[in-house]
């Protein structure tokens, strides 16, 4: 469902001239789980997900600029967004 309502939003978006830079995938979970002792709904939810991400890499393809995981908590606060940066950018040290 969500894919739709996203598809919806940038033909929405497309028609007002507004453009879209590209899609950040959140909230998911270590695929590598898979192989540990984790449970059964854990399991089953990582298998769901990647149907869900093979969806998506099928109808954003390239346009997808991050895959983020699931993490601890909500982003909110200047130290999760400072995280999710580093997640997403690196952490901006040179060299």
């Amino acid at each position: 469902m969500i894919i739709i309502d996203t598809e919806k939003a940038a033909k929405l978006f497309a028609q007002f001239d507004v453009p879209i830079g590209g899609y950040v995938v959140n909230r998911v979970i270590p695929h590598e789980l898979i192989d540990q002792n984790i449970p059964d709904y854990l399991r089953n939810r990582i298998q769901m997900q990647d149907k869900y991400i093979g969806n998506i890499k099928t109808t954003f393809g390239k346009d997808v600029l991050a895959y983020v995981p699931e993490l601890e908590r909500d982003v909110t606060g200047l130290g999760m967004i400072e995280k999710l940066a580093k997640i997403m950018y690196g952490d901006g040290k040179l060299g």
